[in-house]
């Protein structure tokens, strides 16, 4: 039994069929072997589409290492599962130490040891990465990510409240949500067409002008009555700015609980901070809620995303001269590429609000 074999079954083979962007690469791959020799870790939760990435890497010739960086209920059935094919998924130190490149998420590997060049893909990761001596392409720049930010986690989040909260609707609630990134857009977008208000909160007065363009209320993210008054009010906040700890160090604990709002994470790391017990935020602060979905975004809009990711990766290790230490973002024609090919595998998504920074129609 091996990595090939569970690519094959069935489960496997079918979410493949639902990412047309991953399986062009792995048939790319599988002729070009760019990867020939390369042993790399990856700290992707998994789930069958990320899983995706892996036969890429592996269809270019990688040994790919598999390990628990982020935990939930869906992530450790599909362990359990490949190692009925005697895969083993390690303990994150054990894949840093035994790899040379890493597909890193939130920089969880790179923490740990520094490689020989790493792709990241998340916002926080890059933060993480800026103080990490080696090449690292970070796919979280790119614009294909957007189409992820902007329409998968928003409505991942829709997704994850309703499996971990199917008793209480959603129409209608009160968010209070921190944070107006290219992530916090989207959510911001994808709740307020679902029915819910959204007062949008950001330290940022550019962020908060956007925010006004797009028809939302905003306060600043600072300690002031009005947000007070906010917090107070709120069904729901939600944590979506990138910032590890961010809310809990700038804002006093019982605003945060004064009103019994349900506290929502959607960044990469715990946002709360140590103030906050695991079990005061929805599904645990340690990851983001839509981490407990077996589909944590869905695959129109993270094939792309996933796809760059892997595709940053291979920019390092065929052209590894020009890049020195430091972040550098995808190369412009990749990202061409996977938005064009994404339009044409999804003509009829509605661009409204995204359309122009996408360069689609």
């Amino acid at each position: 039994m091996s990595l090939q074999a569970f690519f094959e079954t069935p489960a496997q083979r079918a979410e493949k069929e639902d990412l047309p962007l991953l399986r062009a690469l792995i048939a790319r791959y599988a002729e070009e072997r760019p990867f020939g020799g390369a042993r790399i870790a990856t700290s992707h939760i998994l789930v069958r589409n990320s899983l995706l990435v892996v036969e890429a890497m592996v269809a270019g010739g990688a040994e790919v290492l598999l390990c628990d960086a982020f935990r939930s209920p869906v992530a450790e059935a599909l362990w359990a599962e490949l190692a009925d094919f005697d895969v083993p998924v390690l303990p994150a130190v054990e894949a840093a130490e035994a790899a040379d490149l890493f597909l890193d998420v939130n920089a969880v590997l790179g923490r740990m040891r520094t490689p020989r060049a790493a792709a990241e893909v998340t916002r926080t990761g890059v933060y993480h990465y800026e103080k990490i001596p080696c090449p690292v392409i970070s796919a979280d720049d790119c614009r294909a990510k957007r189409i992820e930010g902007f329409f998968g986690t928003g409505e991942a989040f829709l997704r994850a409240w309703r499996q971990l909260r199917p008793e209480v609707p959603l129409d209608g609630k009160r968010v209070l949500q921190f944070g107006y990134g290219k992530i916090g857009r989207g959510v911001a977008h994808q709740t307020r067409k679902a029915g819910l208000a959204v007062t949008v909160a950001d330290v940022g007065p550019a962020a908060r002008a956007h925010a006004e363009q797009d028809g939302f209320a905003t306060l600043a993210a600072l300690p002031n009555p009005a947000l007070e008054r906010a917090l107070k009010a709120a069904d729901i906040v939600i944590a979506v700015t990138g910032r590890p700890g961010v809310l809990g160090a700038s804002l006093a604990a019982d605003w945060l609980r004064a009103g019994g709002a349900v506290l929502v994470n959607l960044g990469a790391e715990d946002e709360y901070g140590p103030a906050f017990s695991d079990d005061e935020v929805l599904g645990g602060k340690g990851v983001p809620l839509n981490f407990h979905l077996a589909q944590p975004t869905l695959n129109r809009y993270v094939d792309a995303p996933l796809a760059a990711h892997v595709l940053a990766l291979e920019a390092l290790v065929i052209n590894p001269d020009a890049y020195d230490v430091g972040v550098h973002p995808l190369p412009v024609e990749m990202d061409q590429w996977l938005l064009s090919e994404w339009r044409r595998n999804w003509p009829d998504e509605d661009l409204t609000g995204i359309g122009d920074e996408l360069g689609l129609e």
